[in-house]
């Protein structure tokens, strides 16, 4: 399949990708990551600075196999979509390694824990150094 055809009665063709489990995820990705010239998603990956040993890293070294959104509410509709797909129940956040601010989506494991009061529901920012 070509990443570039499209068809205009069924709209654009996904590209095949390595990582997706189907095509439904696929397509999500497609309509709210964002994506490189090819149609793929971008991921997130460290900074040249933190590669060269300048700065300390902000995450884990290499690519955080993260796919990047470029609004909350990008994040917050893909996070929509892949719940109705069977996916757990998803959050987005900002991403500390970001200057422009770009977003990810991770488990939100507030949603399980509905029964704590308020004050420990709100979910907290790590500080760069802790993780």
């Amino acid at each position: 399949m070509s990443a570039d055809r499209s068809d205009a009665t069924t709209g654009p063709v996904v590209p095949e990708q390595r990582g997706v489990r189907d095509e439904a995820r696929a397509e999500v990705l497609i309509r709210h990551a964002r994506l490189m010239k090819s149609g793929r998603p971008i991921f997130c990956r460290p900074s040249r600075a933190e590669i060269e040993g300048r700065v300390l890293p902000r995450q884990s070294s290499g690519t955080d196999g993260k796919v990047v959104y470029s609004t909350r509410q990008d994040a917050e509709a893909a996070a929509r979509e892949l719940e109705s797909l069977g996916a757990r129940p998803l959050r987005s956040y900002l991403c500390g390694r970001s200057r422009g601010g770009h977003f990810h989506l991770t488990t939100d494991t507030a949603a399980r824990t509905g029964h704590l009061p308020l004050h420990l529901r709100i979910p907290q920012q790590r500080s760069p150094l802790s993780a």
